[in-house]
């Protein structure tokens, strides 16, 4: 990890206070199982690495909404709705319907449109066209992994490496790093190959760096869209040779997106760009690289991928229930 720390965001604690605030007001998330689920992950401890310059406000809505990815991942994941195609279209048709314009019906759809419609405030034209590109792609991944585990299908570790950044996120998290520096780029901008570069680099290395840290939970639930688990599979290395594997991906990864960064002001003087829109690019590179060492930070704090809990069942159940009629809360306590 070549890119040096920086020390987390100082409006955590009020962010976490309007998330729990947030999780209450839609009834969803209330279950015991649930709340364990999402303290183990320490969240809001992702947020303040990943974005540590996002005033209050924006930390806010940037911590809910990777609370909500989280929950939902924890589904699919974990439950029915990542096993069966059908269930799996009918759950992403509706939350794609709120990325439409639609006010959701179900508890967690309404959670979903309130927080999505909070996500494009204030934004430009560029930036929610980019945004909407980044998460209709990420939710479309669950569908594919979905397929592929129906058909059981192992997909080569190239293509696999192509849909992980998109499935973990990752893109659409990096178009937030925009949000978390306080900047809204330009089109032209976005198109900066420099910028691009940095961009896909730093999502594939989040996505397999997430493989390293979530493999011993993707076993425990039989999911195979884990790097490290596809090359023990498809080309028969140990767990150590294929862990090794990735690491050296990993580094691959770390020098393109130092290439990337490097290479940016020659682009940026061959455009002629100077003035607030060239400090804002280099900016954004800089967001884009303290997103990924935020992300690196947290893996080594979490419960979630430091002690994960043995699998207490081998058939699939959602913890958070999103697709599912909501129950009453059963406690008091907040994740």
């Amino acid at each position: 990890m070549p890119i040096p720390p920086t020390a987390p965001n100082p409006f955590a604690a009020q962010a976490h206070a309007a998330v729990c605030s947030w999780l209450s007001r839609f009834g969803i998330c209330q279950s015991p199982a649930s709340q364990r689920n999402l303290r183990r992950a320490r969240i809001t401890d992702t947020t303040a690495l990943a974005y540590p310059d996002a005033g209050p406000a924006d930390l806010v809505r940037l911590t809910q909404w990777l609370y909500w990815t989280f929950i939902m991942d924890d589904d699919f994941d974990d439950g029915p709705d990542g096993r069966d195609p059908a269930r799996c279209e009918e759950a992403l048709t509706s939350l794609v319907r709120v990325l439409d314009g639609g006010a959701g019906r179900t508890p967690a759809t309404h959670a979903f449109a309130d927080i999505w419609q909070r996500m494009l405030a204030n934004r430009s034209a560029a930036w929610r066209k980019e945004f909407r590109k980044d998460t209709e792609e990420w939710l479309w991944t669950y569908y594919e992994d979905t397929v592929d585990r129906a058909a059981d299908r192992y997909p080569c570790i190239d293509a696999y490496r192509y849909r992980r950044a998109r499935g973990v996120g990752a893109h659409m998290f990096l178009t937030l790093a925009e949000l978390g520096a306080g900047l809204d780029l330009p089109e032209a901008l976005r198109h900066l190959p420099a910028l691009q570069d940095l961009k896909r680099a730093a999502a594939e290395y989040t996505g397999l760096n997430n493989d390293l840290w979530s493999v011993a939970k993707d076993r425990s639930v039989g999911v195979f869209h884990n790097a490290v688990v596809l090359l023990e599979r498809n080309e028969g290395h140990t767990a150590r040779v294929a862990a090794d594997r990735v690491a050296g991906m990993l580094a691959d990864c770390a020098e393109a997106m130092l290439t990337a960064a490097r290479e940016l002001p020659a682009q940026l003087d061959a455009t002629g760009m100077t003035g607030p829109a060239r400090t804002d690019a280099l900016t954004c590179a800089t967001a884009y690289e303290k997103f990924v060492r935020g992300c690196f930070d947290y893996y080594h704090q979490a419960d979630r991928y430091t002690r994960p809990e043995p699998c207490s069942s081998s058939t699939p159940a959602p913890v958070h229930r999103l697709f599912e009629p909501v129950q009453p809360p059963t406690t008091t306590h907040h994740p």
